[in-house]
């Protein structure tokens, strides 16, 4: 059985290859599926989808949602669009258009306050070299702490997010969500899969707590758990797997890949990417639902 990888980010977002480069190097490396699930922007899918149907390669469009969670906290949630049209939502007028608008506005404003904060930290940064980095993609955290690399003022971007970025650190900064809730009806309306990304990340007190969220989340229409990620427990990995039986979830996969920490995913060596036959269920769901480019 073969690998492949439904949870990566473009420089529609925050990654480091644009789309078609994306593409170009899962086809390369044989895999068997794959996704772009760009940060709060669909804005890179139609060109992946045209790139993956000109290789044959076996795509589901995606983007991923930053969400508030009912019980307090964020997460973050996975959407797949397989046999959507696609220009239908990336028209500007959608509702999803409209709630990512939304998310993104929160990050626009939350962007130049986080940049205050390492300034006031004695660091020399400014948000028009932020938005230089970003380019066309949407501004986020990675931009800012590729800058600060850039000048040598911190030594890599896992430091910064150690240190100065990640929750409750001294330059981190709130921002606008959506709801859990709402976000599995915007996306299950727009014809999606809404998916738990990373369960690993999110802060409960353990497994009781988080089996309640899950069960709660499918409730309101969750379509599947993210269980085969980086570094999740294999604790972790079976407490997802009896969660989906459990509540007739589909179970999904994929590396995070960015090109942060290496410029190009692992998949033709093996180091990334999933065991196809681990989420079959899944690809078959979405073979059901039409996949955007025919192969299977």
């Amino acid at each position: 059985m073969g690998l492949c990888d439904f949870h990566t980010h473009s420089t529609a977002s925050d990654g480091r290859l644009t789309p078609t480069e994306l593409v170009n190097e899962a086809a390369r490396c044989g895999l068997d599926g794959f996704s772009i699930s760009d940060h709060d922007t669909l804005a890179g899918i139609e060109e992946a989808a045209a790139r993956s149907s000109e290789l044959g390669l076996f795509y589901i469009p995606a983007v991923e949602l930053s969400v508030d969670l009912h019980i307090g906290g964020s997460a973050h949630l996975l959407g797949y669009f397989p046999g959507v049209d696609l220009s239908a939502i990336c028209d500007s007028s959608s509702e999803i258009q409209h709630a990512l608008q939304y998310v993104v506005d929160g990050r626009n404003s939350r962007n130049p306050a986080i940049v205050q904060r390492f300034r006031e930290l004695g660091f020399d940064i400014t948000m028009e070299e932020v938005m230089e980095e970003a380019g066309e993609a949407v501004v986020g955290r990675p931009h800012i702490a590729a800058v600060l690399v850039k000048k040598g003022l911190v030594g890599s971007s896992e430091e910064v997010f150690n240190r100065y970025l990640g929750s409750g650190k001294p330059a981190y900064v709130e921002r606008k969500r959506l709801g859990d809730y709402r976000a599995i009806g915007i996306i299950r309306q727009a014809g999606g899969l809404p998916v738990l990304a990373h369960p690993k990340y999110i802060r409960v007190e353990g497994f009781r707590e988080l089996g309640a969220l899950v069960s709660s989340m499918a409730d309101a229409g969750l379509a599947g758990l993210e269980a085969y990620y980086p570094e999740q427990a294999g604790t972790m990995v079976s407490f997802l797997e009896d969660a989906s039986k459990k509540h007739k979830l589909l179970l999904t996969g994929g590396s995070d890949f960015h090109g942060i920490r290496h410029p190009l995913p692992g998949w033709c060596d093996g180091s990334l990417g999933v065991d196809t036959g681990k989420v079959m269920n899944f690809i078959n769901e979405c073979n059901a639902r039409g996949s955007t480019n025919g192969k299977t």
